[in-house]
């Protein structure tokens, strides 16, 4: 039986061990019985067309998006990962997010008290800084989305995940079948039954 697969997304792969890296998060993914997707398993890639095709595959291929949003470059996340994460909703598939840093946005991002409006929190740069209590911007972190402090955390709650689905679908097979043997038999004793019928009506 193929094992779930998780796509293992985030800026990993711009670490001087990346390799290493990777084979440490698949480490994790195996330790919860399901198959870890690294961005840089088949090669290093050089040509920009080729990581982005191979990129969108292990995407399309995975069950689940285990994503890492610290702050990479800067406050925010890797732009990469934000749009895998972006691209990994639109085909429905489950994404759990980590992050080096599951401090709000306000108290990440050094802001004053803006003086005209007297609650709102901006940077330096007079941009207003988001105030809903998630370490990202909200269309990455939002109500369904809990943003976990290690990577094994994230990946330890999409198995599980996965691992339910598959419960599930099994549940449903199993049922289909007994209601297709019942069907069968149903459909067996009123053949019988006509045929007893209509052998009778002959006899008579």
């Amino acid at each position: 039986m193929t094992r779930p697969r998780i796509y293992l997304a985030g800026p990993d792969i711009f670490r001087r061990d990346a390799f290493a890296r990777g084979k440490e998060l698949k480490r994790m993914c195996a330790a919860y019985d399901v198959e870890g997707l690294y961005p840089l398993d088949c090669c290093p890639l050089q040509d920009s067309e080729d990581i982005h095709r191979q990129c969108t595959a292990m995407l399309q291929s995975a069950d689940a998006v285990v994503a890492d949003i610290s702050p990479f470059r800067g406050k925010h996340m890797d732009p990469g990962t934000a749009w895998e994460i972006g691209y990994a909703e639109a085909l429905g598939k489950p994404v759990f997010l980590w992050s080096t840093d599951t401090r709000p946005m306000v108290e990440r991002i050094v802001g004053e008290l803006d003086i005209e409006h007297g609650v709102k929190v901006r940077d330096a740069d007079g941009m207003l800084i988001e105030d809903f209590g998630k370490p990202e911007n909200l269309m990455i972190s939002n109500s369904r989305s809990f943003v976990y402090a290690r990577p094994e955390l994230a990946i330890d709650q999409a198995a599980g995940l996965l691992e339910a689905r598959a419960e599930t679908r099994k549940t449903i097979k199993a049922g289909w079948r007994r209601m297709r043997a019942i069907g069968v038999g149903v459909l067996a004793l009123v053949l019988v039954t006509m045929a007893v019928i209509i052998w009778a009506r002959a006899d008579m």
